[in-house]
């Protein structure tokens, strides 16, 4: 399988995984992904094996191809370069959209658009499988098995600027690629101002984020008042992210990367989304029953619509959340 995008997509894609193995447990499946998203997927239960690139180039993806000789590949995020890849590659059945002009790259087509976000990007996902007489009938979902190596690792990096692992703690997560409408740093920082004014229900705040990221979430952890409650964290690689967010009490975040880490790991999580049809929850949402999603009433490109969703009604949910798992 094909999915060279982005962390969230390649995600809720591996309910195929799950799919292909229930029909056929005997097949050996492997996936393309990009470099970024290896580390987080490579032991990844049903898959056999994970390749990783750099650059998505149709060279690269026919080398893969080449040295491995498939039977059949599925191009779940179908650019030109994989579908070129591919068919140099001489896979023989390549599975892929019916609607693009390189469609012809690919023999097996599949007739399906998107656009109109009538179910969930993993459901879509498992469509493409019908072409292969494939039928899912179980709850969709992924589940990821965190290392205590690696919940050790995430709390030694966390421990240096004070953290304490004996207490209750959650994760926010500011910052986004850009693929959805977001919450604004405005609205993070009166909400985190307000987690920091209530002295009744004190609880630990972890802001992640990747070292490019760093500057976004300094800009306002700058203007909070001094205090030892909230700790920023820039250096985790995606598996000690994911034992982070299994030892959270909740976690709150854009429709982004890690909302989707955290709810495999069977954290709450609370989800920002954006009105918009196509980045919607529907859609985009992360898959678990554990959730609260805040999405505002209405779509409106003249203003932001995002800041509909008041900081207020963000804390209230946490603070009484966190008051019921005491």
């Amino acid at each position: 399988m094909c999915r060279t995008d982005r962390l969230g997509d390649v995600l809720l894609t591996l309910p195929m995984v799950d799919a292909l193995k229930s029909r056929y447990p005997e097949a050996k499946i492997d996936m393309l992904v990009q470099q970024r998203v290896y580390e987080l997927i490579y032991d990844y239960p049903g898959l056999n094996k994970v390749h990783a690139i750099d650059k998505v180039t149709a060279g690269k993806v026919k080398a893969v191809c080449k040295s491995n000789e498939y039977d059949l590949a599925i191009a779940v995020y179908p650019t030109f370069e994989v579908a070129l890849g591919l068919f140099l590659g001489r896979v023989k059945y390549r599975l892929g959209t019916g609607y693009r002009w390189y469609s012809f790259l690919f023999n097996v087509p599949h007739y399906q658009h998107r656009r109109e976000a009538l179910k969930h990007e993993s459901a879509y996902n498992l469509d493409l499988l019908n072409e292969l007489n494939v039928v899912c009938d179980k709850k969709l979902e992924v589940v990821f098995r965190v290392k205590n190596e690696h919940v050790l690792s995430a709390i030694g990096k966390l421990k240096v600027s004070g953290f304490n692992e004996n207490e209750q703690f959650i994760v926010i997560h500011i910052p986004s690629l850009g693929s959805a409408k977001v919450w604004s740093n405005s609205s993070f920082k009166q909400l985190l101002e307000m987690i920091l004014a209530n002295v009744n229900n004190c609880y630990q705040v972890v802001l992640t984020g990747t070292t490019s990221e760093e500057e976004q979430v300094k800009r306002i952890t700058a203007q909070l008042p001094v205090n030892n409650r909230i700790f920023e964290v820039f250096n985790l690689n995606l598996k000690e992210l994911a034992a982070i967010l299994s030892k959270a009490k909740l976690f709150l975040g854009n429709s982004t990367g890690p909302i989707h880490i955290a709810a495999a790991v069977g954290t709450f999580v609370a989800g920002l989304y954006s009105p918009v049809k196509v980045e919607s929850p529907l859609r985009w949402g992360p898959l678990t029953d554990k959730k609260k999603i805040f999405v505002p009433d209405e779509d409106d490109n003249s203003r932001d619509v995002m800041n509909d969703i008041e900081p207020i009604e963000v804390y209230n949910f946490i603070n009484n959340y966190m008051e019921s798992i005491k």
